[in-house]
């Protein structure tokens, strides 16, 4: 069968009564909130608007005179010499420097040696004190040591233990306390006991405490007395 076309279809629908009007699309009630957000959505969004930054406006005026002043600055840098530069020093340090330069150090004019050839005849010969064990073992040191042992023979005095420091050994009284360098050695304090000294035997040294004023005074009264000072510093011979 074919098929019939809209134009039959249409004529039967007037024959038979009232024209058949299109079905009406049915609308559906939308809030008015929800439609005023579907509207924002639906409106593109507008980029933010740059600010136009306000031209600068240069005053060819001031750039010529700006040029001058710099050719001039050039020209007289040329035409005069280059100044030394000159660091501000504080006073403080002004004042170190001038009371370094202010001291002096005396110089020792006597430092030698005395002949002790006489009294080194008057010394005897000691034996040599040896730790006990001391060959034998080999954690301990080269010192001397006194044996404290109950059966220790070598406490006890027996022959090829070795020798024990008595006071046999003593040195005589004349070669006692006496330096390497030959005289006897006396602390001097001030000028006053330097004067009791012997230059001939004795020798001075000069106490540490003592600081670099007193102790020019000490060496100056030493070298007019032909005293010898045994414990001279940096710079003083």
């Amino acid at each position: 069968m074919a098929k019939k076309s809209n134009k039959a279809r249409e004529a039967k629908e007037v024959k038979g009564g009232k024209k058949a009007e299109p079905e009406k699309e049915v609308k559906e009630k939308v809030p008015k909130k929800e439609k005023r957000k579907v509207i924002e959505r639906e409106k593109p969004k507008k980029a933010p608007a740059k600010k136009a930054k306000p031209e600068k406006v240069k005053a060819p005026a001031k750039k010529a005179e700006e040029k001058k002043k710099v050719t001039k600055k050039k020209a007289k840098e040329k035409a005069e010499p280059e100044k030394e530069v000159k660091e501000k020093v504080p006073k403080k340090e002004k004042e170190v420097e001038k009371v370094k330069k202010e001291k002096k150090i005396e110089k020792i004019k006597f430092h030698e040696k005395r002949d002790i050839s006489d009294v080194l005849t008057l010394r005897k010969k000691k034996p040599r004190f040896v730790r006990q064990e001391l060959p034998k073992l080999k954690r301990l040191k080269d010192k001397w040591r006194r044996p404290r042992g109950i059966d220790s023979k070598k406490q006890e005095g027996k022959r090829g233990k070795g020798k024990l420091p008595k006071i046999g050994y003593k040195k005589p009284t004349s070669v006692r306390e006496i330096h390497p360098s030959g005289f006897y050695p006396v602390l001097v304090h001030n000028v006053k006991e330097l004067e009791l000294i012997n230059p001939k035997e004795e020798a001075g040294i000069i106490a540490r405490v003592i600081g670099r004023k007193k102790r020019n005074e000490i060496i100056k009264s030493a070298n007019e007395m032909k005293i010898t000072i045994l414990n001279p510093r940096k710079g003083e011979i």
